[in-house]
């Protein structure tokens, strides 16, 4: 079981902050047809983005971090 240090805890809040804020501003600009989206429309599209998004990457990386190590031929990788 992966410890949850505080640096994995801010690392992954940052990559679920960028990659959701990413990942809404273009679905919202193709849902509305309008480059770049209202900004209202987007940050309520993040928001919840977001609020899906970071349990599901909390839960989702130790299982692909073992999967991960599992599937490496790095010496450097195993225990």
């Amino acid at each position: 079981m992966k410890n949850f240090t505080v640096a994995y805890v801010i690392s992954t809040l940052v990559l679920v902050t960028i990659a959701t804020g990413l990942v809404s501003f273009f679905i919202t600009s193709l849902n509305t047809n309008e480059f770049p989206p209202k900004l209202s429309s987007w940050i309520s599209a993040w928001m919840l983005a977001w609020s899906v998004g970071t349990p599901i990457i909390f839960l989702i990386s130790p299982l692909s971090r073992f999967l991960g190590q599992k599937l490496s031929d790095d010496p450097r990788d195993k225990d």
